[in-house]
């Protein structure tokens, strides 16, 4: 499709929108905004970068590029890993970070009726002052926006206990190309009525509307908090007993692997020694409860399956500097790996809990096919495992094919064990090819067909999820 490119009578007349200050010209302003966090992702630098504040806005500028035929991509805090907010077609790049403000905290219904550019850190300690509680928890969690995690449709590491984005999506507005304000739900629990909308917005990755707010269910606040550290050199009885430990009835909040390639290299990024270093793997396991004889029965009960199922020893971190040495090291994992290995690439894939262990052989006989290195971490609790394959020392030809071989070889393997190439990052640029994999033809035209019932003209975000 041909677009139209921003010239001088299209940029005075955003300005007239935005205010002048709120417009982005320049290259040296822009280039930040030509990338995201996906790895080794080349730079698309937008013609143009808006930052609206409100959704009045938001509708004229989308009315504004409509007409004219210009691309928009909306844009949160700019940390996905999978190339959904770069602007592939240059055009508008439409940064939410100015809307930024949460409108009300209503503790009597426990909902948060706020703005997409809100961090999905700052809605967390906002909530906590009203002794309520926000679940979901990316590791970006202090840069990722809200609006970023139900584009995404994203998840974390409490999803074993507390679900992803989607399970507190109650209510949801969104402009559409054409101008029109599209509400649904609201600060209410159920719905039978216009729910369809919310849940085809959210994992759209900013093609089929831009939201402009988002009414959130929050939880009350778990009184107690309890980290483990579980080191395993058996990697069948680690994952035999994060099934154990879900089979029993136990519901920890979190249940995280770590691979010795990855423990390694966080410690030497952080410059500390992590406990059992040498150990094959680590599961970090989180609870949570309102009383403390309750949870102190429970890790002892987590505790007993872990030592039977081999586990080194059980770390217990119960006050609250500790916990936070624990989630530092979680945290800044993908940082440590780029840090360490410029060149490599990530995957999120997700599996049955009860195919993961099949899933890591698999990717040690990849590992050995291709003499390449897999580092291996992630959400072992509810089958979503992180991998990234590091080009250490090969050259940079041999590297192009192993890489593209490798991934390809990942998705097959993930698909043959029941699973599907993304758990929580998206499509975005650097998947869609491997989409038909995973869905069908039929499968495709119809979320094609959605895009063009949406968005006609295709302006929005083109050319991600699948070719326009």
């Amino acid at each position: 499709m041909q677009y139209k490119k921003v010239d001088m009578s299209i940029i005075t007349r955003l300005m007239q929108i935005v205010g002048e200050k709120n417009v982005l010209t320049k290259d040296e302003e822009k280039e930040s905004y030509s990338h995201d966090e996906t790895l080794n992702l080349r730079r698309y630098m937008p013609e143009i970068v808006l930052k609206p504040n409100n959704r009045n806005q938001v509708r004229d500028i989308l009315i504004l590029a409509n007409k004219e035929r210009i691309p928009i991509t909306p844009r949160g805090g700019g940390t996905g890993l999978s190339g959904g907010a770069v602007p592939l077609y240059g055009g508008i790049l439409l940064s939410l970070e100015r809307m930024n403000k949460i409108l009300e905290l209503d503790k009597e219904n426990m909902m948060a009726v706020l703005e997409p550019g809100v961090t999905n850190g700052e809605l967390q300690r906002e909530v906590e002052k009203y002794e309520l509680f926000y679940p979901v928890n990316p590791a970006s969690l202090d840069s990722c926006t809200i609006g970023g995690n139900v584009a995404e449709s994203a998840g974390g590491a409490n999803a074993v206990k507390y679900g992803i984005t989607k399970n507190y999506v109650c209510g949801l507005e969104a402009v559409l190309p054409t101008g029109k304000t599209l509400r649904a739900g609201g600060k209410i629990l159920k719905n039978a009525t216009n729910s369809q909308f919310i849940d085809i917005l959210l994992g759209s990755e900013g093609t089929l509307a831009v939201i402009t707010e988002i009414t959130m269910k929050l939880v009350p606040r778990p009184r107690v908090k309890v980290d483990l550290i579980v080191p395993f050199d058996d990697l069948g009885g680690l994952c035999g007993c994060a099934l154990k430990i879900i089979n029993n009835r136990l519901l920890p909040t979190t249940i995280e692997l770590m691979d010795r390639l990855t423990i390694k290299t966080c410690g030497e990024f952080l410059q500390k020694e992590l406990p059992f270093s040498d150990a094959k793997a680590h599961l970090w396991i989180g609870l949570d409860g309102n009383k403390k004889e309750e949870v102190e029965s429970m890790y002892q009960s987590i505790g007993e399956i872990c030592l039977d199922k081999g586990a080194l020893d059980v770390f217990v971190a119960e006050d609250r500097p500790n916990r936070d040495k624990i989630w530092q090291a979680r945290q800044s994992i993908h940082e440590a790996l780029v840090h360490f290995n410029p060149k490599m690439v990530g995957n999120d894939i997700v599996v049955p809990r009860s195919k993961v262990l099949s899933l890591i052989k698999g990717i040690d006989s990849l590992s050995r096919k291709h003499s390449v290195s897999f580092a291996k971490f992630g959400h072992l609790g509810d089958g979503n495992i992180h991998v990234y394959i590091l080009q250490k020392n090969i050259n940079d030809t041999t590297w192009e094919k192993v890489k593209s071989e490798a991934v390809q070889e990942l998705f097959e393997l993930t698909i043959s064990l029941g699973g599907l190439i993304s758990g929580e990052h998206g499509i975005g640029l650097v998947k869609k090819k491997y989409l038909s994999l995973v869905m069908s033809e039929t499968q495709i035209e119809l979320m094609q067909g959605v895009k063009k019932v949406f968005d006609p003209h295709n302006i929005l975000n083109p050319g991600k999820i699948f070719d326009s």
